[in-house]
């Protein structure tokens, strides 16, 4: 077992009980350790490499070090390659989204390097989702294990309510992260990287109806960045996803065709490892007429989640390995080929068209498969509005023949009435 930086209660709990060979500190050039340790290791974590091998290492704690570096993404990259296949690396992240800190900011009273549980200072600071794009960036699986709550008075979000509705967000959920100081993150080793060599160009095509959440999330991919190879379609203010989507496929100047959504993060090497999912799946189950990073195999009783993507603070990790071949796919991502047939329904509105695509190329004997390709779907939405009720009802009136049929968070049965489940 190896600890960083040092912290001597954690470092007892776990060398003996734990059954530990071993337990290494590694902390700043010049500062001391404690003699739990079997061994110290003193440098400058930024500049200077572990003396450890790849892919050695069960645990990594970074404590709240990580609000103190000057490049943390750079260190967790270096550190994600130490650990071993089910290694993991813990750590405590400040949140910038914390009520005082908000308060503060209203106020014009806020100081540069204050968190709440930090001194002043040089202090890098996060909400939870740029926490969860610098763990992916760095190749690790990141989630938010515990919460450390400093909540605000019940006047304070009561208060806050009304801005929160204005910004599109829900006063619940949001109440939560203006409750959180910090988080305690685990992030495990991302496997089977692929190493990224000349990217094959892509087309990317999105709907946007909130620009500040596309900005924040599918604009700020890595992959997007100046002098990228890809093409990035956005269509604004769509009727329904059909006429951004289909727009996007009809325009589009490459091989295949991304259609993903504003709030979708893509992180540091996607394109690569996606495409070299797509020609792992074509390997395996011939043409690929769709393919989504999350969807499910089969319905009712068999029905059966498949996929691994980052959904807000959740890890989703399903069975079976990937890729899959699937039955429905979840619409945060859906991947064709340019010269493809098939094209989105309108009539759906921006609901089941996901399931809808799936059950078209299926008719034409191609295959809809889920990939390996991690990605965050940073959305803010809460439950089911009532406009997927509509869509719904269409869907089932279209697929008569085909029911029952399973999405992602509904199952609607052959006599069209519909449940969730879980």
């Amino acid at each position: 077992m190896h600890v960083w930086p040092d912290d001597e209660r954690l470092a007892v709990a776990l060398k003996d009980p734990s059954g530990f060979r071993r337990v290494i500190a590694i902390s700043r050039a010049g500062s001391g350790v404690h003699p739990i340790y079997d061994q110290a290791i003193a440098l400058d974590i930024e500049q200077e490499e572990l003396p450890l091998s790849p892919g050695s290492v069960d645990c990594i704690i970074v404590g709240d070090m990580m609000a103190r570096l000057r490049e943390p993404g750079d260190v967790l990259h270096r550190l994600a390659k130490l650990l071993a296949p089910s290694g993991e690396l813990l750590a405590t992240i400040p949140n910038v989204q914390h009520h005082a800190m908000v308060s503060a900011l209203l106020r014009g009273d806020w100081q540069y390097g204050s968190v709440v549980g930090l001194d002043h200072g040089h202090v890098r600071q996060w909400t939870y989702s740029t926490a969860i794009k610098l763990f992916l960036d760095a190749g690790l699986v990141p989630e938010i294990v515990q919460r450390i709550d400093v909540p605000a008075l019940a006047s304070f979000v009561q208060a806050a309510e009304p801005l929160m509705r204005y910004l599109g967000l829900h006063p619940g959920r949001t109440a939560g992260y203006l409750a959180a100081s910090h988080y305690v993150m685990r992030a495990r080793a991302r496997p089977n990287e692929v190493t990224e060599g000349r990217e094959e160009p892509m087309s990317f095509v999105t709907c946007v109806s909130d620009e500040a959440q596309f900005r924040a999330n599918l604009l700020s991919s890595p992959c997007f960045k100046p002098g990228n190879p890809h093409e990035l379609l956005p269509f604004a203010n769509c009727a329904n996803a059909a006429e951004g989507l289909n727009a996007g496929l009809a325009r589009a100047q490459h091989r295949i065709v991304v259609c993903v959504h504003q709030d979708v993060y893509l992180p540091c090497g996607w394109p690569a490892r996606f495409l070299a999912q797509w020609r792992e799946g074509e390997q395996r189950f011939g043409r690929i007429g769709v393919a989504g990073v999350y969807g499910v195999a089969g319905a009712g009783p068999r029905a059966r989640r498949t996929g691994f993507v980052v959904d807000r603070e959740r890890v989703l990790a399903e069975l079976p390995p990937l890729p899959a071949r699937v039955d429905s796919l979840d619409e945060l991502l859906l991947a064709l080929p340019r010269r493809t047939s098939v094209r989105f329904d309108g009539g759906l509105g921006f609901h089941f068209y996901g399931s809808d695509i799936c059950l078209q190329v299926m008719e034409q004997n191609q295959s809809a498969v889920v990939l390996d390709a991690l990605c965050f779907h940073n959305s803010r939405s809460v439950g089911l509005p009532p406009s997927f009720f509509t869509s719904a009802l269409v869907f089932a009136s279209k697929w008569q023949q085909r029911l029952p049929v399973a999405t992602s968070c509904v199952q609607i049965q052959a006599d069209r009435s519909m449940a969730q489940w879980c």
